[in-house]
């Protein structure tokens, strides 16, 4: 992200990063099912998927990138004017609809999954700390709370 013109607004909607690995586990499970053999259940695969000694996947890794990255400069600057929350999806997006003055409308939800419950029940103490460790920095800049 880079400014052109100061006048212009970097907005950005992100997930916290508990709830992105659930999704991440039921996407892969149901679309690539094949990269998920041997890790069936979400303990298995958030184990596999955080083991340093594991080769690069490219349908695995994307979801363990720093949501960061995206959001600083090289010295740690914020970027964007508004961070929303996907948890908060509508509600962010009617107020960069209300901050650009454009009519907020209805955002649909095309692929709701329907075989996942809250994010917290997945979660043992030790898979929490898993992802509290390697998602440190954008829980304090993003403020997350599990």
């Amino acid at each position: 992200l880079h400014r052109v013109d100061r006048r212009q607004r970097q907005m950005c909607i992100r997930d916290s990063p508990w709830d992105l690995q659930v999704s991440s586990y039921h996407h892969i499970k149901r679309e690539r099912p094949q990269v998920m053999e041997g890790h069936d259940t979400f303990e298995r695969f958030m184990r596999w998927k955080f083991n340093p000694e594991r080769p690069y996947q490219y349908h695995i890794d994307t979801s363990l990138q720093l949501q960061s990255d995206y959001l600083v400069d090289l010295h740690g600057n914020l970027l964007t004017d508004f961070i929303g929350r996907y948890e908060n999806l509508q509600e962010d997006f009617d107020a960069i609809c209300s901050h650009l003055s454009i009519p907020p409308s209805t955002l649909p939800h095309k692929r709701k999954a329907t075989d996942r419950g809250s994010y917290q029940a997945y979660y043992t103490d030790e898979l929490k700390r898993l992802v509290d460790n390697h998602f440190a920095k954008d829980i304090q800049l993003l403020g997350y709370r599990f």
